[in-house]
């Protein structure tokens, strides 16, 4: 699936889990035995809000609000992410190097968390 198709999917409201589905079955960059997973943001929230993933895994990070930029980080001891400002649109890309419980927040809405369990 493109970006455009994606993008498309997403504006049409396709259910994330489908949408990662058809990103996971279909050519991915990572290896076979890693997982590429979409996460929406919008409305001031993560979709979904935990997930569990294996190192090695990917997590992108898809911004699917009509006006809202939104900033996602990781802050930890042995891991740490920037995204940057992620504007309505467009996404970040997070490979998952360490195992652990990590929190995914948004430097711009607080209340935002995502719960990253890495095997």
């Amino acid at each position: 699936m493109s970006i455009c198709n994606l993008r498309r999917s997403l504006s049409l409201g396709a259910p994330v889990a489908v949408v990662a589905a058809v990103l996971a079955l279909g050519p991915a960059q990572a290896s076979l035995s890693s997982v590429v997973r979409i996460v929406l943001q919008k409305g001031r929230h993560y979709d979904p809000t935990d997930l569990f993933l294996r190192r090695g895994d990917t997590i992108t990070l898809v911004n699917g609000d009509d006006s809202a930029v939104h900033h996602a980080f990781i802050d930890a001891d042995r891991f740490s992410f920037d995204g940057g400002d992620e504007e309505p649109g467009k996404q970040a890309t997070l490979i998952l190097t360490e195992s652990g419980d990590f929190v995914i927040q948004c430097g711009i809405h607080p209340k935002m968390k995502l719960t990253v369990h890495v095997q």
